[in-house]
């Protein structure tokens, strides 16, 4: 356990060291933010206090700079690329900002259309958009395009695909849940007992526990291989009713529309969504008890998990709630996918007594 605890740490740093680096200051480039940092002449009550050509090179630097048609105070600087972007055109007069135009320029990775990036990832991405574009009209069998039909095909196709590593985790978790019992009894006996020789008698004990009971710690990271694709899931949701390229599709869906960011619209499909999220949650947390219960035995470390597993569940449940009330489609997405998954911890879970008596018979 130790050993796992430990990979798990090392993944957590990771996070958290590319969270901080990545969260810095505002540099030098053509930038959303520092695009948004021009103040024109017109937007303020002085004009002493709108961005003049110094403030501007300070914002994005001489290296993409343009200033061809501009002189002594007056005209127009170019940042960057104006064909392919990201651009950005600045017009002077006097040295104050009369006005300011961006180019192919986002705010985020989430607010870029479709097809407006390019790369391998960006290439995934747009496959997945353009597999939820016809999949939206039966692939040509219908006369409109329905946003919500393609979602909701795209989903389950995605989540179909990766029922075998669904599947496998559970079976490794069950496998854990079973010889949990045994292992905080051998993390209590050595509780106390910080020498060398004991540490590895402890480890030792543990090895063998996970022999006997085929558990391979590997296996607690075969959920991260369904992470890309979910993620850019995620992307197509947040990016799909933004692109041009798919103009001609129906984001209408009942009461709303799948492109709809008005809170009170999507409110219905966000306590649906937490509603689903929490029913998951409790379900897992009840079956896991449940393949528990022919032991009482729970050691102070196990029993302070179980308190915060609880806090982490009631945490996503409302993370997820927030995050539906400003997204239709992303709520409606959650909903098939949160919907399809109990199905499918249903089935798994079915058999599970069953599949409990076959590891143990095997030790």
């Amino acid at each position: 356990m130790k050993t796992k605890n430990k990979i798990l740490a090392a993944i957590v740093m990771l996070l958290l060291v590319f969270g901080v680096t990545s969260c810095g200051g505002n540099k030098q480039g053509v930038t959303y933010q520092n695009y948004k940092s021009i103040v024109v002449s017109s937007d303020v009550d002085d004009p002493n206090d709108a961005t003049d050509y110094a403030g501007l090179i300070t914002l994005f630097g001489t290296d993409l700079m343009d200033d061809s048609n501009y002189s002594s105070g007056d005209g127009t600087i170019v940042w960057g690329d104006l064909e392919e972007g990201p651009g950005v055109t600045v017009t002077l007069d006097d040295e104050v900002v009369t006005a300011k135009e961006s180019f192919r320029l986002y705010e985020s990775v989430y607010t870029t259309p479709l097809g407006e990036k390019t790369g391998v990832w960006e290439w995934v991405v747009l496959q997945i958009g353009y597999f939820t574009y016809y999949a939206g009209s039966l692939f040509g069998l219908l006369n409109t395009n329905f946003y919500w039909l393609g979602l909701l095909i795209m989903t389950l196709v995605i989540r179909t695909l990766g029922w075998p590593i669904y599947a496998k985790t559970n079976d490794m978790s069950l496998k854990m849940q079973i010889a949990q019992p045994e292992l905080s009894k051998i993390q209590e006996k050595y509780r106390n007992k910080k020498d060398q020789a004991s540490q590895q008698r402890m480890q030792m004990e543990t090895m063998e526990v996970y022999k006997r009971y085929k558990i391979n710690l590997l296996g607690c990271f075969m959920p991260l291989l369904q992470m890309p694709i979910f993620i850019a899931m995620y992307q197509v949701v947040q990016r799909f009713p933004r692109t041009g390229l798919f103009d001609d599709v129906a984001t209408g869906f009942l009461w709303t529309d799948l492109g709809n960011t008005y809170w009170l619209e999507n409110l219905p499909l966000a306590l649906l969504v937490a509603g689903l999220m929490f029913l998951s949650q409790w379900l897992t947390t009840k079956r896991t008890k449940s393949v528990q219960k022919h032991s009482n035995y729970q050691s102070p470390s196990q029993q302070q998990t179980q308190k915060t597993m609880k806090y982490m569940m009631y945490f996503m449940v409302i993370m997820m709630a927030y995050i539906s009330i400003g997204n239709a489609g992303i709520a409606f997405y959650w909903v098939i996918g949160t919907a399809y998954q109990l199905l499918q911890s249903y089935i798994s879970h079915r058999n599970v007594d069953k599949r409990k008596d076959q590891i143990q018979s095997r030790i």
